[in-house]
């Protein structure tokens, strides 16, 4: 081999395994709040009240209260599970811009269950289109710094874009501008930065993958509104548990639909772990309910997860799923 020819080889497998070796740190380390000299960004932006974060409309007659679809193809059983809670016609979608905050915090692969399922995210950006939405965005503040290769890796990136969907996804040390909301009677987060893509938007959809946690045990639907603010570390140095319930009575989705397809029981959120598959799909719009049903996947009591207890005390909603009305189906 020529020397001119020897160095470009060389060149070439040295940026590879470079670009290897950082995308690999993206799927394990956490992006700031994870030790010393490891820092996030200092929240600011001008101040909002929580009235100005969309809200799900309750003048609008509400379909049942928690649908949970058993199958082996995500986006069939989004279909089947989406007309077992009475469509996407509740949310008077026609002409309104709808924000998708999916879980895509980690370069990991779909089977490695630490994302929100693509195939998951795909039909419900095609399913928000199609009811009329006039713009579906697909929104994360993740944990790593590396957006575009995370989103590669996981396939969150491909699968929001062929369906016909935008991307908002932040790096953990770059989040975006916010605006300053205080939390009324909040005693761990008094104030919070909320990022501008949710005040842009019309209609909040949560799509939580359902997951182990190091943290807070366990990650379902309220912990993934972590993931609306500018600083998520500052989370882990309070009282985490009653601010995951606070950031809950402001940032109020109008739908959930929790990715239980495949969950990760141990390692996580990032893994590599003990992955299972319920195979499940759970929809409704009580968080607290979604989270106590999808507590059963893991044995662990609803009562055990702190934030359960906070929220439904705070009034975001029920530990009692079955009182909403349980509707389960198969794909």
């Amino acid at each position: 081999m020529q020397e001119l020819d020897r160095r470009r080889f060389l060149g070439k497998v040295g940026a590879a395994a470079a670009g290897l070796g950082a995308l690999y740190l993206a799927a394990t380390i956490p992006g700031c709040g994870g030790g010393e000299g490891d820092t996030c960004p200092v929240e600011e932006g001008p101040e909002a009240t929580p009235e100005e974060i969309p809200t799900p409309d309750q003048a609008l007659t509400r379909p049942a209260g928690l649908v949970v679809v058993k199958g082996s193809d995500p986006a069939a059983m989004l279909r089947k599970g989406l007309e077992a809670w009475g469509g996407l016609g509740a949310l008077n979608l026609a002409g309104r811009k709808v924000l998708i905050k999916v879980n895509a915090a980690f370069a990991r692969a779909p089977e490695d269950a630490a994302t929100t399922n693509p195939e998951l995210l795909a039909e419900a950006v095609r399913q928000l289109l199609e009811a009329g939405a006039a713009k579906v965005t697909v929104y994360d503040h993740i944990l790593q710094d590396l957006v575009d290769q995370t989103l590669e890796k996981n396939g969150i990136g491909p699968a929001a874009r062929a369906a016909g969907a935008e991307l908002a996804v932040y790096a953990v040390r770059k989040p975006g501008s916010a605006r300053m909301v205080r939390i009324p009677g909040a005693t761990a987060l008094p104030s919070a930065g909320i990022l501008e893509e949710l005040f842009a938007s019309d209609v909040i959809v949560n799509m939580p993958k359902v997951k182990h946690h190091s943290g807070a045990r366990l990650s379902m639907a309220m912990k993934n509104l972590i993931g609306t603010t500018q600083n998520m570390g500052n989370f882990h140095n309070i009282d985490l548990h009653q601010a995951i319930a606070e950031i809950n009575t402001v940032v109020r989705p109008a739908l959930v639909i929790a990715d239980a397809t495949t969950i990760l029981l141990d390692n996580g959120p990032g893994g590599p772990g003990t992955v299972a598959e319920p195979a499940r799909v759970v929809i409704g719009t009580d968080p607290v309910a979604i989270d106590s049903y999808c507590c059963s996947f893991f044995g662990v009591a609803p009562s055990s997860i702190g934030y359960l207890a906070h929220g439904e005390r705070l009034g975001v909603g029920t530990t009692d799923f079955n009182s909403l009305g349980l509707v389960e189906v198969s794909a």
